[in-house]
């Protein structure tokens, strides 16, 4: 069978039974109150800070690529709308110069999204703006609602699955920067480390051989179709995971997200697996430390594992922001 056949059909299934016992390993978390140096901002400037950050993180760290807007855009990055859409390459290249990754740092695209955002931001917070409206009454989904609002904005619109809208709404809502009316309408937000962690505990699998034979060993690229099929069933399978835990989506992707790119990290080979038995790639906050205080909470039911005929899975290859 070749790749094309295999995607006409249904090429990922989805383990509910792993789904079940992922969430109870899930249900014992306890997340502790946040506070950022951006924290203290306005309501407005917060808004600003968070969807100027997300709209450009993609393919490089998270944690890296914040501190440094946050180093340059604080205080008051709400009144300085204007600065940032004229933002140039340099300033870019200058604010990530000590990133180990430089290929990842692509000054001159990020640059060119950060003012095309910011230019947009300017339109939907003045007086009869969308998102100032929403500020007021925020809620999530229906007309003018913060998903159809803030996919006005091109960074935002490109991903038929959303990731940096949901990711935008997880990190309002989680710190407490905006109280939507309607949080059941949040939606999970599926990237890289997420869909590498649901194929390797197997809440999510292949199929068919050649989606098997394409995710087995070293990564590869892949074709956009297969990745949206992947992103979707992983998006299921994690509404299915928050349910059987108890917890809201944000709360969920947040903690599978720290324990996929901190945990269940992407290095493999003969000698090394990733940290099943304790222990982490990058420092995790307190409250999810306590999951894995005894190695990785899904190790004993995890069939990359536990099963020898399964497999070590790779997230597919991709390149594009939305991924």
């Amino acid at each position: 069978m070749t790749i094309d056949r295999a995607l006409s059909g249904v090429p990922f299934g989805i383990d509910l039974f792993r789904c079940h016992e992922a969430g109870r390993e899930l249900a014992n978390y306890r997340a502790e109150p946040e506070s950022h140096r951006w924290s203290r901002e306005s309501v407005e400037s917060q808004v600003v800070f968070k969807t100027l950050f997300i709209s450009i993180c993609h393919q490089m760290n998270w944690d890296v690529l914040q501190d440094a807007l946050a180093d340059w855009m604080l205080p008051t990055p709400s009144e300085r709308l204007e600065e940032f859409a004229a933002v140039r390459a340099p300033t870019l290249s200058r604010l990530l110069a000590n990133y180990p990754k430089q290929e990842r740092v692509r000054a001159s695209e990020r640059s060119a999204m950060l003012r095309n955002t910011a230019g947009h931001l300017i339109q939907l917070l003045g007086p009869d703006g969308n998102l100032r409206r929403l500020l007021r009454a925020p809620r999530l989904a229906g007309p003018d609602g913060f998903y159809e609002t803030i996919r006005k904005l091109d960074a935002y619109a490109s991903d038929p699955v959303e990731k940096k809208a949901r990711v935008l709404a997880h990190d309002l809502y989680r710190e407490g920067v905006l109280r939507f009316g309607d949080p059941e309408n949040l939606r999970p937000a599926v990237e890289y480390h997420l869909i590498r962690l649901y194929l390797r505990s197997g809440r999510v699998f292949p199929t068919k051989a050649p989606v098997r034979d394409l995710l087995i060993g070293q990564p590869r690229e892949a074709r956009e179709r297969l990745v949206k099929l992947l992103r979707e069933t992983v998006d299921e399978a994690m509404r299915q995971t928050a349910f059987y835990a108890g917890l809201d989506v944000a709360t969920l992707n947040y903690v599978e997200w720290q324990l996929g790119r901190s945990v269940c990290v992407s290095e493999l080979n003969a000698e090394w697996h990733p940290y099943c038995s304790a222990g982490s790639a990058n420092p995790l906050p307190d409250d999810v430390r306590s999951l894995i205080s005894s190695g990785c909470p899904f190790g004993e039911g995890c069939r990359s594992r536990t099963d020898d005929k399964y497999g070590w899975y790779h997230e597919p290859q991709f390149e594009k922001a939305i991924y």
